[in-house]
């Protein structure tokens, strides 16, 4: 499993800024919050001692490396979750209520799982898949059965797709030998278009999506991209950080991402969040374990994250915290 991540998963590299600093790693407590986040609630969703999320999503080897998938996707309508998670050394989807006590139901039952999306109507998921070293788009039923579809190629190496907001097209980056670009599947022609230089693409509207590039300094940046009218502006970018898995807010007024920190002389990975035209950058995440892969929840008043917090031995569970600002 660790050796598919590697080759196949989209991994966002940043170089450590203070070289021979401890990691984030040696500094994992068992606090659900510090200080800094004082005044935040923050909810514990799914419990490390029932089952295990995906891991190897982030790696401190002289560079930070941390996964850049959609790890977890919510129904429109807001009762249901989809997320990864890891059994026996595979990875696959599973679909848990957001209230009550039901238990997951799994989905995919295939193994190399490596993000998931719900289609706007809440009936179909799409991901996409390892095989053989190559990774292509497939869809399933979000409620019943196990039979699965393949929308693109078996020869290609696809991930991060998202549906637009009206779900006649699913975005998705391609690694091509390691250049990345945004391609859309049409759900109704059953035709595949290519955009531009990019990945993680998430729908504004349906003429506008955000995506990530990668800069001169081998840094990510985000990128607002108007593909009707041709237009591109970049959102945010800053020396020696990088911005990754951006999405919108339901209002539409904010872009929600992970980026590299340094806490306490360690480089760690922080959620932020900004204004939809880049202003007003906030940290909302100060724990000295990994807080990553953020999604807005279904009401845009919640976020839900994957995070090392709440645990001696920095396992990952997802969470779910207010958004104040």
């Amino acid at each position: 499993m660790k050796r598919k991540i590697i080759q196949a998963s989209v991994l966002i590299a940043v170089t450590l800024l203070f070289a021979g600093c401890k990691t984030a790693t040696n500094l994992i407590d068992s606090r659900v919050y510090v200080p800094e986040e004082g005044g935040i609630s923050f909810v514990k969703v799914t419990d490390e001692t029932k089952e295990q999320i995906t891991p190897n999503i982030v790696k401190e080897m002289g560079r930070l490396t941390w996964w850049a998938n959609p790890f977890m996707s919510f129904s429109m309508e807001g009762k249901n979750m989809a997320y990864l998670r890891n059994s026996n050394d595979k990875s696959n989807i599973f679909v848990r209520q957001l209230t009550g006590e039901s238990s997951a139901q799994q989905r995919t039952f295939t193994g190399g799982v490596n993000d998931v999306a719900y289609s706007p109507d809440g009936k179909t998921l799409c991901f996409t898949r390892d095989n053989n070293g190559y990774c292509a788009i497939f869809t399933t039923s979000a409620t019943e059965g196990s039979v699965i579809q393949q929308v693109s190629s078996p020869n290609v190496r696809d991930y991060g797709p998202h549906y637009s907001p009206d779900g006649k097209l699913i975005f998705f980056a391609r690694n091509d030998g390691g250049n990345y670009t945004i391609w859309s599947y049409d759900t109704e022609k059953g035709t595949v278009s290519n955009y531009c230089y990019g990945l993680s693409p998430y729908p504004i509207n349906n003429e506008e999506f955000l995506c990530v590039r990668r800069n001169s300094q081998n840094n990510y940046e985000i990128w607002r991209v108007n593909y009707m009218k041709g237009k591109e502006s970049i959102i945010m970018s800053q020396e020696g950080r990088s911005f990754t898995t951006p999405s919108v807010s339901p209002d539409g007024q904010w872009i929600l991402c992970a980026s590299n920190t340094n806490n306490l002389g360690s480089e760690n990975i922080d959620i932020y969040v900004m204004r939809i035209d880049g202003s007003q950058l906030s940290q909302l995440t100060y724990h000295p374990g990994h807080d990553l892969s953020p999604v807005w929840g279904p009401d845009g008043k919640s976020i839900y994250f994957l995070s090392q917090r709440g645990t001696e031995k920095g396992e990952y569970n997802i969470w779910k915290m207010d958004f104040k600002l």
